[in-house]
């Protein structure tokens, strides 16, 4: 069982408390669930209906919107924006693993710029185009807020000024990207809605409807993570935290598997600013040596997103 812990704003005089709580779950397990986030419910609600209905146009409608991204050097923006179909993306080509099975899922996804009403994005130009990007739009601002805050306890819970992740993450390309995983069918080759991996992230927020979501624990175990509510934020680490702190928090090798039924999930991804430099923090080399060669985010997440979708680096 991973922890739950409250991020109730009435609780301010308790937050070192809760930043305890947070590091040591991030030792443990790198996964904890987030309650208490002040975030309203027809936020979600909204986000994974519109989603549902951009996901149940015909094939050929939805494929008027690819998803594209952008590896130029001067871009600034390494978010992916569009819809991607089943089998189109490969978890495990992420973490350096290629020739395994791509993924049973279908994804539209978004990033900051989604922020600028003014912004022109792949979104279908009519009414339930305009509700899909009102209600991810608010979900994003959501995350970053959950966000922020659960970066703030970390840099508390890490002796480190309040603002240390907010300074290095405040112009950062997140991404937020609406999954639907269908239920197994005769013709799949398998059940793997999304393969092994671990995040490229600072931290990730995600949310769901349904079972499928597994955390691989030190044994090796896959362990089902199950969290009912649909407002209840599952929260892991990514690689930039482990990279920071030496491994001393754990980001956790993570897959979904297909279920008997459909299942909806909305994933938000905290990066960092292209010119943050990753390297691990004086207290956690002191007795041993970093793992880790310092490394600009920007280089850093160019090499992830060429991973992830086959393409040769663009520098």
């Amino acid at each position: 069982m991973i922890p739950v812990i409250d991020l109730a704003p009435e609780r301010p005089g308790l937050e070192h408390g809760t930043a305890e709580e947070i590091s040591d779950a991030c030792r443990r397990t790198g996964f904890f669930v987030v309650r208490g986030h002040g975030i309203a419910r027809e936020v979600f609600d909204d986000a994974y209906d519109a989603s549902l209905r951009f996901f149940g146009l015909p094939l050929e409608r939805k494929r008027e919107f690819p998803m594209s991204t952008s590896t130029a050097r001067g871009d600034n923006d390494y978010s992916p924006y569009g819809y991607s179909a089943l089998l189109s993306e490969n978890a495990y080509a992420y973490t350096g693993k290629p020739g395994m099975p791509s993924d049973y899922v279908e994804k539209f996804s978004t990033g900051r710029l989604i922020l600028d009403d003014e912004e022109k994005l792949p979104f279908p130009e009519d009414e339930s185009g305009a509700r899909l990007r009102t209600a991810l739009k608010r979900y994003f601002a959501a995350c970053e807020t959950v966000a922020g805050r659960i970066a703030e306890l970390l840099a508390l819970a890490l002796d480190l000024p309040r603002d240390f992740f907010a300074t290095r993450t405040n112009t950062s390309n997140d991404s937020l990207r609406s999954h639907l995983y269908p239920g197994v069918a005769p013709e799949f080759l398998n059940d793997q809605g999304m393969g092994q991996h671990t995040d490229g992230t600072l931290i990730t927020l995600l949310t769901q409807d349904g079972p499928g979501l597994q955390l691989q624990d030190r044994s090796g175990r896959w362990l089902d993570i199950e969290v009912p509510e649909r407002d209840s934020f599952i929260v892991n680490i990514g690689d930039l935290m482990a990279r920071w702190s030496n491994d001393e928090y754990v980001s956790t090798p993570h897959r979904v598997r297909l279920a008997d039924r459909q299942r909806q999930s909305i994933v938000f991804f905290k990066l960092a600013n292209d010119d943050t430099v990753i390297e691990c923090f004086p207290k956690f080399a002191s007795d041993r040596p970093a793992k880790y060669e310092p490394i600009r985010y920007e280089d850093y997440s160019l090499q992830k997103m060429n991973l992830l979708f086959g393409r040769e680096d663009a520098r």
